[in-house]
């Protein structure tokens, strides 16, 4: 999907300690296991990746959005963020930030109060004119170590954003859930990385996807559950004879059948379900349900 493929050729875990982005959350966009990422996070690792190896995931983001827009958002993803740092030294900087933007806000309410009980007479006046002239001094001051820090916070280290209802519970499930599914995520990695094919094998009764531009394309066999993956620009042969479930990096191409001939101009993946030599474009959820539940 797009060059999201590109971080397992990097290393994951070089990937990791660049970043700082957790290698499992990397291997979950790799494997475009989208109900195990959080929405905003995700957001802010595609950036985050985007930017250090100039990658375009412009695709793998509508991917995600369209997985979220049909089975997860809701009204709790419109709820506060705050912001987080993988590493001892992000929850110092947050601690430094905290206080000095409570520092703002108490020099704030002072300058409110002074301001509202100064005297018209010209005594009392230059004094409070005085007072005035030390708190802007602080403000600006203040001003100036939130900078220093916001800045240093910005160049020091990527930051993570993480929704303030998580919870520890939330994370040891996590955890666990990782460790059930670490088995799984290997034999993709192993599929992605050794069996991909870069010219497809052809069949006797057959389909062909026929792409305008370099494209991914996987296949899980519904009989047995076996994968095939193929990445290239040549024709795809799709094997009618079995029932399966097809999952393409993007909407560009066009689908031969026989004599039929359907073309697709989207940017986002299509989805595609083979039965009884029949061709059926299905939702995403209609794959995950084929599936058992799996996005890939």
């Amino acid at each position: 999907m797009d060059d999201i493929k590109v971080l397992k050729e990097i290393g994951l875990k070089k990937v990791s300690n660049e970043t700082h982005i957790e290698q499992k959350y990397l291997q979950y966009m790799v494997d475009c296991n989208f109900d195990k990422l959080d929405y905003v996070n995700t957001l802010g690792f595609i950036k985050i990746l985007s930017r250090e190896y100039n990658l375009d995931l412009s695709e793998f983001r509508e991917a995600f959005e369209e997985y979220w827009n049909e089975n997860r958002k809701s009204e709790d993803d419109e709820g506060l963020f705050i912001v987080v740092e993988d590493s001892s030294r992000g929850t110092k900087k947050f601690l430094i930030f905290l206080l000095v933007v409570i520092l703002v806000a108490t020099v704030g309410v002072l300058f409110s109060i002074f301001k509202d009980k100064v005297d018209l007479t010209t005594t009392e006046a230059n004094e409070t004119h005085e007072v005035i002239v030390e708190e802007s001094a602080v403000v600006e001051e203040a001003k100036e170590t939130l900078e220093k820090v916001v800045e240093a916070n910005n160049s020091d280290e990527e930051i993570i954003i993480q929704d303030t209802n998580a919870t520890e519970e939330n994370n040891n499930s996590a955890a666990e859930e990782e460790n059930n599914t670490s088995k799984d995520i290997t034999d993709v990695e192993s599929l992605t990385t050794k069996d991909t094919e870069k010219v497809s094998k052809r069949f006797e009764k057959e389909a062909l996807i026929v792409p305008n531009t370099k494209l991914w394309v996987g296949v899980i066999y519904l009989d047995n559950k076996k994968r095939r993956s193929y990445l290239g620009e040549g024709n795809f042969s799709i094997d009618l004879s079995r029932e399966q479930i097809i999952t393409t990096g993007h909407g560009s191409f066009s689908l031969h059948v026989g004599d039929e001939t359907l073309e697709y101009k989207q940017e986002t993946p299509v989805r595609l379900w083979v039965k009884d030599g029949n061709i059926t474009k299905i939702r995403w959820s209609k794959f995950q349900e084929l599936n058992e539940g799996k996005p890939w």
